[in-house]
Parts: structure tokens; C-alpha cells; sequence
């Protein structure tokens, strides 16, 4: 077959018949699939995908955390974008249906018509426990209250003798009790919570005892019975006086002054400071 294809060549006589069953056809068939395969690649791969894709264009996600939903989605959309909401948590500083976080992160090239997730913020505060903070002092009681997601309401000191120590709270006026607490009582995050705090004095008032001429031990003894305290001892020369006894107080004694349970008194004594034998 070739021999006589090769002779026909030399003749010039040779036909090109595409559907004769000739080497000429065969070799004409294949070498025109390979064309069309390959404008076929080609045009794929440089025109259409291109077309559709955008291929080789990309956009910068604009920063659209604190925005609105509202406003999100027309950031995006004049930026060829679209977004899908993917969670959400709560922010208190932010306003509702906020943007919270985003992914991918602001700044970042992407291709047209990419899809950027978002967490936004829920419309309502998750409900918490309130924790049991009574009887804590005032810090330690800040501290729970913000660790909880709460925060910190009015502060009103009342007269007892348990000094920046909470004694009742309060949720809108209404007492929040210890019962309460202890089974459960839940608010809305980010809710503030007052409280009544001890002043450290409390309600008792009795007249100020005096105390000058009196021993120190003997003086130190009647405060602590009548819920005062001792504050600085001052020691002063004895000047040929008897040694440990009070010369001076403060508040100084007046018939009829009155004092509350808590109170700090200062002691003036003769006598020199005496030595801590521990050390």
C-alpha cells in the first residue's frame, strides 16, 4: 500500500479524500484532530476560562469589621464579593447584627465573586449565671463580675463593720438574693449589677470612752470589746510619769461624742517604743 502510495506521489497523482481508506486520509484525519484538539485547549484555556473566571484578576477584601450587615453587603457587592455568615457571638461594644470577625482577613487578594464568611453579632446578650460574690470584698467582686461578662453598676456604702465587703445586690432595683444566686439566677451578659458595700464602721454609735490616764494594755483591751480600733501608738517621753500609760487620744474625749462600731483611735503613751524580742 505505501509502495504504491509513494508512486502515486512521484505521478502527482495522488487524491485527498478524508474519507477514503488511503494513507493520505489517514494521516490527513489525524493531523486535523490534533489541530482541532488543540485550538480546543487553547480556546479553553485563553478565552473561556478567562471570560468567566476573571482569570489573573484579584480584589482586596475591604475591612469590614464593626460595620453592619446592611453595610457589609454593599461594600462587597461594589467590589464584586459576596459574603455567607458563618457564626455568631456577642460583642457588647458593638451594635447588633455587627460585624465581628471576618475571614479572609481584611486587606487580603482574593478573586472576584469570592465568598468572605462572617461572624456578626447576635441581636440579643447570651444569658449567664450571676456568681454568688457575697460576702466578697469589692475587688475580688469586680473581678467575678467581669469575668462573667457583667459589669460593674452603682457602688453604695452602708454602715457596717465589714470593710469593702459586699453585702447585697442589685439588678434594677431589685435585691438579687444569695438564694437566688445559689440556684441559678441568670441575666443578660454585659448587665450592670449594683452593690452595697460595708463601710467598715457600722450602724452602732456609743459615747467615745476616755481614755487618757489608763494603762496601754487596759485601753487596748475596752477597744477591741467595744468594736474600735487601735490605730497608731505614739510613744513620748515619760518625763518622771508612770511608763505605759495613754496621755492623749484622737478623736480627744468630750462628753456626749459619739463614735461608730469601727472606728480607728489613735493612742499617744509615755514610755519609749518597745523592742520585738522575736527579732
Amino acid at each position: 500500500m505505501w509502495k504504491s502510495f509513494l508512486e502515486q506521489l512521484k505521478e502527482g497523482i495522488v487524491k485527498f479524500d478524508l474519507r477514503s481508506n488511503t494513507p493520505v486520509a489517514l494521516i490527513s484525519n489525524l493531523l486535523l484532530a490534533l489541530v482541532v484538539v488543540g485550538l480546543f485547549i487553547v480556546m479553553f484555556f485563553y478565552v473561556y476560562l478567562p471570560l468567566t473566571t476573571n482569570h489573573g484578576e484579584s480584589i482586596t477584601v475591604p475591612d469590614l469589621e464593626g460595620l453592619t450587615l446592611q453595610q457589609a453587603e454593599s461594600f462587597l457587592e461594589e467590589r464584586d464579593l459576596r459574603y455567607i455568615v458563618t457564626d455568631s457571638s456577642y460583642n457588647p461594644k458593638l451594635p447588633p447584627l455587627a460585624v465581628i470577625s471576618q475571614d479572609p482577613a481584611k486587606n487580603a487578594k482574593v478573586k472576584v465573586n469570592r465568598r468572605i464568611h462572617l461572624v456578626i453579632n447576635a441581636t440579643r446578650p447570651p444569658m449567664e449565671q450571676v456568681p454568688n460574690i457575697i460576702d466578697n470584698s469589692l475587688k475580688q467582686a469586680e473581678q467575678l463580675l467581669e469575668s462573667y461578662g457583667f459589669k460593674k453598676g452603682e457602688i453604695t456604702y452602708v454602715p457596717d463593720i465589714a470593710a469593702n465587703v459586699v453585702l447585697r445586690l442589685f439588678y434594677n432595683g431589685k435585691e438579687i438574693t444569695k438564694k437566688q444566686m445559689e440556684e441559678g439566677f441568670l441575666l443578660p451578659k454585659g448587665s450592670k449589677i449594683d452593690m452595697e458595700v460595708g463601710d467598715g464602721l457600722g450602724n452602732t454609735s456609743f459615747d467615745l470612752p476616755n481614755l487618757v490616764g489608763k494603762p496601754l494594755a487596759e485601753v487596748q483591751f475596752l477597744l477591741r470589746g467595744m468594736g474600735l480600733d487601735v490605730g497608731n501608738i505614739i510613744y513620748e517621753s515619760a518625763g518622771g510619769r508612770e511608763l505605759g500609760i495613754v496621755i492623749r487620744q484622737k478623736p480627744t474625749y468630750e462628753p456626749g461624742k459619739k463614735v461608730k462600731t469601727g472606728e480607728v483611735i489613735d493612742l499617744w503613751v509615755t514610755g519609749n517604743e518597745p523592742t520585738d524580742f522575736n527579732n
